[in-house]
């Protein structure tokens, strides 16, 4: 018989059976035998069970060990993950007979916001959740070098609305990935050339305030696995200048260096988006393109 079973057993002793066994203390406190029998008959219960439970007499079952609970699994929480991440790295090929870079002789002006009248319109600064549930994502690619960071100031979106209607009138929102940040969030160089690395992202359901490249005449498009996307790249003045060096003219110094500007546009699920990278190869454009149009698929860029 098994300890618990025992114990059981011993539980379920009718008390008629007690009260028979009961002692009448004799002249001078002396118990009864048949209370010693019993005293001793329970000690011997109880150290059975003791050592059946401990598993030290001959026989008895070894003592029950309960496995340990596996160690939690540390996960991030589901707000911290970006729904665009892919569970396998993206495979790019480019056909580069296929891509159409369009040449800008320059710098556009920059976009001036209108004024905004606050007796007429409202002024919100919306946070992650809302930018997610608005544009139905972070506006961080899928694909990002690994020398850049999201850090900074991050999603910068500020909006506007008619107070009359509350109809949204600016919603344009901006994220940069750069290779260093200054206090104040603003993007920085990490070398001697003044003019960081970096992209951001900008996009608007109701378009974008252009401040990047002048537009070019005749622009061509580039296939990106069926969406068309519109490159755009200038060479740029980085200095500093070099005094030996003059242009023909006489009229100023040439400058030492100069960097790359690309800038990609195109339109995806009623958005419109624009990537603008500096001091960036335009295989690093394409690839964070086509992370952001088809993050979980395989995407073929100039055409099959």
């Amino acid at each position: 018989m098994r300890g618990k079973e025992m114990l059981y057993a011993m539980n379920d002793v009718k008390q008629s059976y007690i009260e028979e066994t009961a002692w009448e203390p004799r002249a001078g406190g002396m118990r009864t035998p048949y209370l010693r029998c019993f005293t001793a008959a329970a000690c011997l219960c109880l150290a059975l069970l003791g050592a059946l439970r401990l598993g030290t007499v001959p026989g008895g079952r070894p003592p029950v060990v309960e496995p340990p609970l596996p160690p939690a699994v540390s996960r991030p929480p589901a707000e911290t993950l970006s729904p665009i991440q892919p569970p396998e790295p993206q495979t790019v090929a480019i056909h580069w007979e296929g891509v159409a870079v369009n040449e800008s002789e320059g710098l556009g002006m920059d976009a001036t916001r209108l004024y905004m009248d606050p007796a007429l319109y409202t002024v919100e600064h919306w946070d992650m959740d809302q930018i997610r549930d608005y544009y139905g994502w972070e506006l961080a690619p899928a694909y990002i070098p690994e020398d850049l960071t999201g850090g900074g100031v991050g999603v910068g979106h500020t909006i506007y609305r008619d107070k009359a209607t509350g109809e949204i009138i600016e919603d344009q929102a901006g994220r940069g990935f750069w290779v260093d940040f200054y206090e104040d969030g603003s993007p920085r160089s990490d070398d001697d050339i003044v003019i960081p690395r970096g992209f951001t992202v900008t996009a608007s359901k109701l378009g974008i305030l252009h401040c990047g490249l002048l537009p070019v005449d005749g622009e061509r498009t580039t296939d990106f696995g069926g969406t068309p996307v519109t490159l755009t790249h200038a060479s740029l003045p980085y200095g500093p200048f070099d005094p030996t060096q003059r242009d023909p003219s006489g009229l100023y110094n040439k400058p030492a260096g100069y960097y790359d500007i690309y800038v990609a546009s195109f339109e995806m699920d009623g958005v419109e988006y624009e990537v603008e990278a500096q001091r960036m190869e335009l295989e690093e454009v394409v690839k964070i393109v086509a992370s952001i149009l088809e993050p979980y698929e395989d995407m073929t860029v100039g055409g099959e």
